[in-house]
């Protein structure tokens, strides 16, 4: 049976990262716990950010999947943010080193893809131009990485009410909630 050495790699420094900071991980370090040479990684990744890069998309394109086979918005919502909860060790390490931007940027990546197809899942009919569209998911991704960020570290976390409060946020519930007007 062959082996994904790219994907071993990726396995392999995840791992590290659950028990590690990431600046305590070198390629020298990584090529030893594989069992592989630099040759062999340089073949696949040019550096451990690369390896980062495909190592936190995974999760996100999992969750991505999982959330869209889900029956309704808000259970796809939740999918998405359990997954990132799962993997809260390696994301909390990435976050307080040096490679905090980098994996920032690949999450709002990835919730923007995920809300442009729960956008269009949501309000098929949207008569949003395209301009007013990036600028709502521009908005919706901020505001959603800022939110699954900053709560995904609390043990007590209910991913349930998180998504509830992601898709009222989402849906315009809340807007009206807040009594703000529908018309200008």
């Amino acid at each position: 049976m062959a082996i994904d050495t790219k994907q071993m790699i990726t396995d392999k420094l995840f791992g590290l990262l659950t028990r590690e900071m990431p600046e305590n991980v070198t390629v020298k370090r990584l090529v030893e716990e594989c069992g592989i040479s630099r040759q062999t990684f340089y073949y696949h990744f040019k550096d451990i950010i690369e390896v980062m890069e495909l190592g936190c998309e995974q999760p996100m394109r999992k969750a991505f999947d999982m959330s869209m086979q889900a029956a309704t918005p808000k259970e796809a919502i939740t999918a998405f943010i359990v997954e990132v909860v799962n993997n809260r060790k390696a994301i909390s390490h990435l976050l307080s080193s040096q490679y905090s931007h980098e994996l920032s940027q690949i999450m709002q990546k990835s919730i923007r893809a995920y809300l442009w197809h729960l956008f269009g899942t949501m309000f098929p009919n949207s008569a949003l131009s395209v301009a007013d569209t990036e600028v709502a998911l521009d908005f919706f991704t901020g505001v959603i990485t800022g939110l699954i960020l900053s709560n995904f570290t609390n043990r007590d976390l209910d991913t349930t009410v998180l998504a509830d409060q992601i898709y009222r946020l989402l849906s315009g519930q809340m807007r009206e909630a807040l009594g703000f007007p529908t018309t200008e």
